[in-house]
């Protein structure tokens, strides 16, 4: 079966150059053309998704994806930005695994980031990256003091900090939980650090202010030692609103905090000790569970979060995950359910998720541990739906996405064009990962590689997708460009100069060779269930020509 899946991954990156999205494939959640289908291209040496499709809709942001596709099948994981239908904008691998990938402005600019390290499945140590709209890293910025930068948040605030997540190991009484002698845990920190200081500005940690035992997570054997301590309230998002209040989320205690900086706990909204009164039936403002992701709203009256609903594979405390958008009114200490957003197909994700709410009212719920997101009216009404793996196996977990945003951006690439000359074609291949403005490509060519040579259009296409197919005439000079044009007929920029009685196309000799191997892998296939076969051969030839055999008798 993996050798077949393996096939069917292959012969989809072989022919995929036309289609880079799949249409509501039943065969592709599933997992038949493997967990983490890709898109392969000719002038590009990255991969990129293969999105499945399920439902498009005009009344969809107009901004651009940024997901961060990880797990066992995603061999080289990386920030990725996708435009709405699918198609890539921009990826980037050699930072390795990226965490809560999104654009925040600072200082008046818009940089992409995301956090970048190891993790061990609970939190992450690492390094925070702001990257420029050219693509450069504009700062590397870590944790305060001894801490390790975690995974789960980065935010900057309108103040010019950031807040941070962090983990710390501390001994702790665990004698209520049944733990003798010295009980270990990780405890839940965060930080809000100055970005131009580097200077700690405030830092809270969850042991000096919740005990143990307004955990939900079960301690099984955890907790005894060092080496194996309980991770008790899991910290996994910080948000800072006007007054100066931070809200962060407790997935384990399933419960969000609002905090003062002065006076401690303001308020919990879930949890055990949860401070409102929920006025929807069934109490669904504040019976959500192992959440994630939650920030505050209409001058901190209402609140975003994703509700997993689940600890894990078995443990769990609803059918599937839901976006939730819940009103506050802290006269009354009330809170009320404003709209659930639920997956098409009901997902449970165990782990990780996001909740976004777009500027033209629109909501954006990315399914973490589930690889898709899907983009809801205000009222809920399904718009957008699309996968990035294999969702009826994500409980595999070899294809997830930590966190799904949309926003604007604009991206002006210090490399150029990347192209490739195919002869066999009579083609070029184009593409600019990163670029954002490209509205066409023109083709030029020239008689002389000379640095004052001059070149003469004679050809050009649209920008439809991420790589770009244009015609090369036959009796075209030998020297050949290619250059980016914008909307308003500005040069952003031209490729390398190719010369075409020498230049071959790096994706003719990949498809000879992923041709090759299919055949291999097929005459592999047959020799290694060859017996099956034959015995499969002789039955169906037995029912067919209806033969059959006698002994004859012994003389």
């Amino acid at each position: 079966m993996r050798l077949l899946s393996s096939l069917l991954s292959l012969a989809l990156a072989w022919s995929t150059s036309a289609s880079v999205v799949a249409d509501n494939s039943y065969l592709y959640d599933w997992g038949v053309y493997g967990a983490y289908p890709r898109n392969h291209y000719k002038s590009f040496d990255s991969a990129s998704p293969y999105p499945n499709v399920l439902n498009s809709d005009p009344r969809c942001d107009d901004g651009y994806l940024f997901i961060e596709p990880r797990g066992s099948s995603v061999a080289k994981p990386g920030p990725v930005i996708l435009d709405k239908t699918g198609n890539l904008i921009w990826t980037e691998q050699k930072w390795g695994q990226a965490m809560d990938v999104k654009v925040q402005n600072y200082q008046g600019s818009d940089y992409i980031t995301f956090w970048t390290g190891s993790d061990n499945g609970t939190f992450g140590s690492g390094n925070y990256l702001m990257i420029d709209s050219s693509y450069q890293i504009y700062k590397n910025f870590s944790a305060a003091g001894t801490l390790h930068g975690d995974l789960h948040e980065f935010r900057i605030t309108k103040n010019g900090t950031a807040l941070l997540t962090a983990y710390e190991l501390k001994p702790t009484d665990l004698s209520a939980l049944g733990v003798d002698g010295e009980g270990w845990i990780y405890d839940s920190l965060f930080q809000e650090v100055d970005i131009a200081t580097g200077e700690l500005l405030f830092q809270w940690r969850a042991s000096d202010h919740l005990p143990v035992t307004e955990s939900f997570s079960p301690i099984q054997n955890h907790g005894h030692d060092i080496k194996n301590a309980w991770d008790y309230m899991h910290i996994n998002s910080v948000d800072k609103n006007d007054d100066g209040n931070y809200l962060i989320s407790l997935r384990y205690g399933c419960m969000l905090l609002c905090i003062s900086p002065t006076d401690g706990i303001v308020w919990r909204l879930g949890g055990k000790n949860n401070s409102f009164k929920d006025l929807t039936p069934g109490n669904a403002a504040t019976n959500f569970a192992w959440q994630h992701h939650a920030m505050w709203h209409e001058n901190s009256t209402m609140v975003s979060v994703f509700d997993n609903g689940a600890f894990d594979k078995l443990i769990h405390t609803a059918e599937f995950s839901r976006g939730l958008l819940i009103s506050l009114d802290y006269h009354d200490m009330t809170a009320n359910l404003v709209q659930d957003f639920v997956a098409p197909q009901r997902f449970l994700a165990p782990s990780q998720g996001s909740v976004q709410l777009l500027p033209d009212g629109n909501v954006l719920v990315g399914w973490g541990h589930t690889p898709a997101f899907t983009e809801f009216s205000a009222s809920g009404e399904v718009l957008c739906d699309m996968h990035v793996g294999a969702t009826r196996i994500a409980s595999l977990g070899r294809s997830k996405n930590y966190r799904t945003f949309k926003y604007s951006w604009v991206g002006r690439p210090t490399t150029p064009p990347s192209v490739v000359m195919s002869s066999r074609e009579n083609a070029v291949y184009v593409s600019w990962n990163g670029a954002t403005e490209v509205e066409r490509w023109v083709l030029e060519a020239s008689d002389s590689n000379a640095e004052d040579a001059k070149f003469f259009q004679i050809g050009g296409a649209t920008k439809e997708q991420f790589e770009t197919k244009i015609h090369v005439p036959r009796d075209a000079d030998d020297f050949l460009r290619v250059g980016a044009i914008d909307k308003q007929g500005n040069v952003l920029g031209y490729s390398v100069v190719l010369d075409k009685r020498s230049e071959e196309v790096a994706g003719s000799k990949t498809e000879t060779i992923l041709a090759g191997i299919i055949c291999i892998s097929f005459v592999l296939f047959l020799w290694r269930f060859r017996g099956a076969m034959r015995t499969s051969f002789y039955r169906i030839t037995q029912g067919v020509f209806g033969t059959r055999y006698k002994k004859l008798p012994q003389s």
